[in-house]
Order: C-alpha cells, then sequence, then structure tokens
C-alpha cells in the first residue's frame, strides 16, 4: 500500500523589528517584565525603566513582531577597572521574551540585532550574567569571572587581635566606605566602576548589615563587610551570606575575618562567593564544605566553582588596541579570529605589545611568518580578561597557537576578575 507522507512544519517566525523603547512603551515593558521574570509588583518594574541609576529608557531596546513588544533588553553603559585603568564595556541584562512568544527563537535574533547594533556605534566589549551559558556562548561570549563558593563554620576561620577595630558602620562612613571600594577595585585586574548613584539609590539601603575596618589612625576606614542573617533555624543556628568583602590592607583583612570567627557561638554556616584565586582556601583551618559534593578519593571538599560574569569582544581592533596589558608586554603574533555572529571581526590581524598596549595592524602576507593564534571569539573574552592561560587553552584545543600562545602568555595575566556580587546588573 502506497501512501503521501506530508511532514509539519511550524511555521517560520516572521522577522523581529529592533528599535530603542520609547517614552510610550513604557507601560508595555513594565507588563511584559512582570510577566518575565514575575517580579514582585508591576509597580516596581514600571520603575525599573524610569528610575534606574544604571541607564535610561534610551539605553532600552525592544523587539516587535507586527508592531506588538514581545521581547526587550537593556545595554548598560558600564566602565571596567583594568589595571588601574577605565575600559568601557556595555552590560546587556533584563533580557525578556513574553511567555507565549518563547522557543521561538526571538531572544537570539533580539541578541544578534543588539550585538550588531554594538558593534556599529562602537562598543568594543559586551559583558552579562548567563541564565544558561551555553546560550550566550553561542552568541561569543565567553566566562570572564570564576568564583569559589565556600560554606565554612566561623570556627574554620582564623581569629585575630585586628578584629577590636572592626565595628558597626556609622553615617558618617558611607563616603569613606565607597573610597575604599574605589581603591581596591583599581588595584584589581577586572572590576566594576561603581558611580555614587548606585551606592545611593541601590545599596546604603540593601537589607543587611554593614561593619567597617578602622584602622590605628582614627577615622581612617580601611575595609569593610556587607551580610545578611538566616534566623530560619533559630538565633543560636544562624546562616550568614557575605554579600560583599572589601579590604584595601592585610591589617583590614584580617581584621574582617577575625570578625567573622568570632561570630562562632551564634552563627552555624557562612557562605561566601570569594574570588577564584585561592587566597580564601588558604584562611581555612582546615578543608570544609557545609554543603559538601561527593568526595573523590584523597581530595577534601572546599566548596563549588560557580561561573559569573561573561565578556565578549564586539570590536577586536577597538577592544584589543584600548585594552591594557602587563607593561613589560613584548612580542609579535598574527592573531586570527573567528566569529560566526559579527563577520567583520573574523579576520586576521598583526597583533604587537609595547608600552602597556596592543597595537593591531591588518596581516600582510610578511605576517604570515609570525608566531599564529587562532582564536574563536568566545574564548578571547576569557583569554584577554586573564581568565584563561594561553598555553593551557591550545593544550585542551581550545585555541589553535603556532607559537602565538608562548608569545601572549604573560600579556593578560593579573588578579582573577572579579566583579563583586553587589555589582550585578
Amino acid at each position: 500500500m502506497s501512501g503521501h507522507h506530508t511532514s509539519t512544519r511550524l511555521p517560520r517566525t516572521p522577522a523581529l523589528g529592533y528599535r530603542p523603547a520609547r517614552r510610550t512603551d513604557v507601560e508595555t515593558l513594565a507588563e511584559l517584565g512582570f510577566l518575565a521574570y514575575r517580579v514582585s509588583s508591576l509597580e516596581k518594574r514600571r520603575d525599573f525603566y524610569t528610575d534606574h541609576p544604571r541607564f535610561t529608557l534610551r539605553d532600552v531596546r525592544v523587539g516587535e513582531l507586527e508592531g506588538r513588544i514581545v521581547a526587550s533588553l537593556v545595554l548598560y553603559p558600564l566602565t571596567a577597572i583594568v589595571r588601574g585603568q577605565r575600559v568601557p564595556i556595555t552590560g546587556v541584562g533584563s533580557v525578556a521574551v513574553s511567555p507565549e512568544h518563547r522557543r521561538r527563537g526571538l531572544g537570539e535574533a533580539l541578541m544578534r540585532s543588539a550585538l550588531r547594533e554594538m558593534r556599529a556605534r562602537g562598543d568594543a566589549f559586551s559583558a552579562l550574567y548567563a541564565f544558561r551559558g551555553s546560550y550566550y556562548r553561542k552568541l561569543g561570549y565567553g566566562v570572564i569571572e570564576v568564583l569559589q563558593q565556600l560554606a565554612v563554620a566561623p570556627s574554620n576561620l582564623p581569629a585575630s587581635d585586628e578584629a577590636r577595630r572592626v565595628r558597626r558602620l556609622l553615617l558618617p562612613d558611607r563616603p569613606a566606605v565607597q573610597a575604599v571600594y574605589d581603591r581596591v577595585a583599581a588595584q584589581g585586574h577586572f572590576a566594576l566602576e561603581r558611580p555614587d548613584a548606585w551606592w545611593s539609590l541601590r545599596l546604603w539601603d540593601y537589607p543587611g548589615d554593614w561593619v567597617v575596618y578602622e584602622g590605628r589612625k582614627r577615622g581612617r576606614i580601611e575595609g569593610y563587610l556587607h551580610y545578611e542573617v538566616d534566623t530560619e533555624r533559630g538565633p543560636f543556628r544562624l546562616a550568614l551570606t557575605l554579600t560583599e568583602f572589601v579590604a584595601a590592607t592585610p591589617e583590614a583583612h584580617r581584621g574582617l575575618v577575625g570578625y567573622l570567627a568570632s561570630l562562632a557561638d551564634q552563627v552555624q554556616e557562612i557562605h561566601h562567593a570569594a574570588p577564584g584565586d585561592g587566597a580564601w582556601l588558604a584562611l581555612l583551618k582546615t578543608a570544609q564544605n557545609l554543603r559538601p559534593g561527593a568526595e573523590i578519593g584523597v581530595f577534601l571538599d572546599t566548596g563549588g566553582v560557580a561561573h559569573g560574569a561573561m565578556l565578549r569582544v564586539t570590536d577586536v581592533k577597538a577592544a584589543l588596541a584600548g585594552f591594557p596589558v602587563q607593561p613589560a608586554a613584548r612580542g609579535e603574533v598574527l592573531l586570527e579570529v573567528e566569529d560566526e555572529i559579527l563577520p567583520a571581526n573574523a579576520r586576521a590581524w598583526k597583533m604587537s605589545a609595547r608600552d602597556g598596549r596592543l597595537h593591531l595592524a591588518a596581516a600582510t602576507a610578511r605576517g604570515a611568518r609570525l608566531p599564529r593564534l587562532r582564536v574563536p571569539v568566545d574564548v578571547l573574552g576569557p583569554l584577554v580578561a586573564g581568565t584563561l592561560s594561553p598555553l593551557r587553552a591550545a593544550e585542551v584545543g581550545l585555541i589553535e597557537s603556532a607559537g602565538g600562545a608562548d608569545v601572549i602568555e604573560s600579556w593578560f595575566r593579573g588578579k582573577p576578575a572579579f566583579l563583586y556580587q553587589m555589582n550585578v546588573f
């Protein structure tokens, strides 16, 4: 018996319109965000678009189908501090697609349009926090922030006489605390600049407790921390979440850690997302994870590894030419970038380092004799941010190297990228 088979195909999604938001879109944006994120109230979502300390309505983009807004995102104008220098970065956040239009490729179409816009207007870098890393990796983003998620008892931290210099934050301390943040961020390798408006409109009223370390010179604040307390299990089995820990001096670091250790009679566990440099692991008296994973052989569990911010290079020449590298960086390589989303980036560059800066020029036939690197764009961000060793990346097949990884191995090396939890956009 013969028959005729007809395949059933989903209807093709119409092209998504992409444009800046208008004042008349606010109510629709608030409703879309409310439905997409199930936030506490429509009013709060409306305020998000009209009264935000980091962006204005000019930074909001919408996606339209048949004249109806079905998706939106925000392009946050941010500044990273890299080796003490300011580097503009466009943050992407609040990506929303209406529930009835999901699984149709609209979010990806919106992001592709945003990436094309960013490159066209000269934005060199873009950063975001991913709901799922694989989704944004195929769009060219790579993880630059790797953290160690600790759950430890206060008794496992070292006591310190410096703890006597820790006290509760007072209103006059606020400017000094902001200055400490700026000082420490400038010493890091990749941190976010924090404007005054973010402190005044978001952080100072944030739930939780602030304490400061006051140095030997009266009134000199050298460090601080912020934490929230979970009282669910009773007043003597508290869980403390350390949301920010900033110390400008070794004494401040010891004092603040000692303060946490002093809470052992009442606090049962401390949760902290620490920079991925292992320093907090060295503070512990012994390996410990109160939320343990499986023990493997002789290995003792001291906490999980978490992925934080992701970075994308949106304009290779502008990004690398404007990015500070190690002052001692020297050498030349031929850099070939793979970028399917932004084909203008997919070309070969002669890249040289001198005086703490990179210099890029179009590759010539003569450049073919240089050490070479072939890098997918989703790996370029982690390389530039110093998160990933070029040599190691070549060893595991993330990039292709013909001597190029050896040349640039030290160029981007520095402290781990750490954007601070209370900067999340």
